[in-house]
């Protein structure tokens, strides 16, 4: 980076600004230029400001859109699917009420699997992110109770995918809740943490259902990744080589509305990147 340049609005960068506006340090305080090079941080940034934390990020002026300046004006338009034309490295799938016809959803995954192949990925990796991605666009129908407020996105680059699922529903907290062993849980961390274990769901133990979040560990086996999940006021972190539940830690945030799940993996040739937590 040279000299002068803005920084990347990395994840860091993201809590930072966010824990400034919480403390009402914002207003009137010069605050630096960030680049949004990446949509996990720019994908939270939105849900902090639909709560009314931060601006919207088209019309944040220390927020340079860059190369995601597209994605977001289609968002905004109210598009439902799109797909950058010609490199179709990146693309987003608005939930709706129900859930679409298969075709619809197919499309995408297979749009998302592309994008991950090209950039390096084994085809066969590529089919298991695309895969885990599916099982998290069922989880919005099957959790949020508000599933027309969901977004699927991805981003593709040499050597890195990444793709985000995010709504604005109930939360995982809430949704746990609803579930009579966890109606005394008041722990957004806790939440999260549960909400990632095997069986773990607001239909209970013994009904064998779940959120599904194997499929997306199995997509991420001998990969590097770093995996950001957020709700309430905390944010559950996996990264390095293989992620799992067992390297997770959780932190607390400024409080959200709804479930986000950022994912960033790489190859050999990704270039250097910023630690996303």
């Amino acid at each position: 980076m040279t000299e002068g340049a803005p920084d990347a609005l990395d994840f860091a960068a993201l809590d930072g600004l966010a824990f400034a506006a919480e403390r009402e340090r914002l207003n009137g305080q010069a605050i630096p230029t960030f680049t949004a090079r990446e949509i996990g941080p720019l994908f939270e940034f939105s849900q902090l400001s639909a709560r009314g934390l931060l601006p919207a990020p088209q019309s944040a002026s220390f927020l340079a859109l860059d190369g995601l300046a597209p994605l977001i004006e289609a968002m905004e338009n109210g598009t439902g699917q799109w797909v950058a034309p010609g490199a179709a490295n990146m693309g987003f799938l608005r939930t709706r009420t129900t859930p679409p016809a298969d075709p619809v959803w197919t499309g995408f995954g297979l749009a998302a699997q592309k994008a991950a192949t090209a950039s390096g990925f084994p085809r066969a990796i590529a089919a298991q992110l695309a895969a885990a991605l599916g099982e998290l666009h069922s989880n919005i129908y099957e959790h949020a109770q508000a599933p027309d407020t969901g977004v699927i996105a991805f981003r593709a680059e040499p050597g890195r995918f990444e793709f985000v699922v995010a709504d604005h529903g109930i939360g995982v907290l809430e949704s746990l809740r609803s579930a009579a062993a966890y109606t005394q849980l008041d722990d957004h961390g806790e939440a999260l943490r549960l909400t990632l274990t095997d069986g773990v769901s607001r239909y209970g133990a013994d009904t064998g259902r779940g959120h599904g979040f194997r499929p997306l560990f199995v997509g991420l086996a001998n990969l590097n990744g770093a995996l950001r999940f957020r709700s309430g006021d905390h944010a559950l972190l996996i990264d390095g080589r293989n992620p799992s539940l067992m390297t997770a830690r959780t932190a607390q945030k400024p409080a959200m509305q709804g479930f986000l799940i950022a994912v960033s993996c790489t190859t050999g040739r990704a270039r250097p990147n910023k630690r996303t937590s």
